[in-house]
């Protein structure tokens, strides 16, 4: 459902605001992504929210912590900067 999916918009929108560092987004994205998989909820999304949610799920698992990191890896900066350009993207900020 729209609400369910909203949520994972709305840990997006609180990682760029600094609510959420980027390893409580990660496990936060990642656990709910996961419910609503589960649940089916993901499924029913519309085509424009679930396709910017499969993205921002690709971002999540591209991002490391680790410091010796490899392309296409992402540090928490990288991460920042390609979640916000994908909420823009969608036009959802």
């Amino acid at each position: 459902s729209l609400i369910m999916s909203m949520k994972l918009i709305d840990l997006a929108k609180k990682l760029l605001s600094g609510q959420l560092n980027a390893d409580a987004y990660e496990a936060q994205f990642l656990s709910q992504w996961r419910r609503e998989r589960n649940s089916g909820e993901l499924s029913k999304d519309g085509s424009e929210l679930g396709l910017c949610l499969s993205e921002l799920f690709i971002l999540v698992d591209c991002y490391t912590s680790d410091p010796d990191r490899h392309s296409p890896e992402l540090d928490a900066n990288g991460l920042k900067q390609e979640t916000q350009a994908m909420l823009v993207k969608f036009k959802l900020m």
